[in-house]
């Protein structure tokens, strides 16, 4: 009864500890970046975590990110084309607010968007 709001239940976020909301491996300064919203999204589900990264795929569940080449237990897709990336190589294409809107590294669309779709399953993968 308190668990259904409308008819839908709700559905409960995994916390995300807070250094894997902070990104630790940028290549180039962000200036533009406003860390309470990075964090907000990442802790709502709308970005993946600042996942730590590896060098190499040790147990075989991990995805490799096609821009840093690292793995990570999942990533977040492109709206456009569904492939893959990292949330700090994500923050990196971003336009800042001097730049052009980004188009997708993968397929070219313009207006490049991704979204967070969770955790990997063996249905999604």
């Amino acid at each position: 009864m308190g668990n259904v709001a409308s008819g839908v239940p709700l559905r409960r976020r995994a916390a995300v500890e807070e250094r894997l909301t902070r990104p630790r491996r940028l290549l180039r300064e962000l200036p533009d970046v406003d860390a309470a919203r990075l964090r907000r999204f990442i802790r709502n589900g709308d970005l993946a975590p600042c996942f730590d990264a590896a060098e190499d795929d040790v147990d075989g569940q991990a995805e490799e990110c096609p821009i840093c080449f690292y793995f990570y237990p999942n990533l977040n897709r492109s709206k456009c084309c569904g492939k893959g990336i990292c949330t700090e190589c994500f923050l990196q294409l971003m336009p800042s607010n001097t730049s052009k809107a980004v188009h997708c590294p993968f397929c070219k669309t313009k207006s490049y968007a991704i979204e967070y779709r969770g955790a990997r399953t063996a249905r999604r993968t």
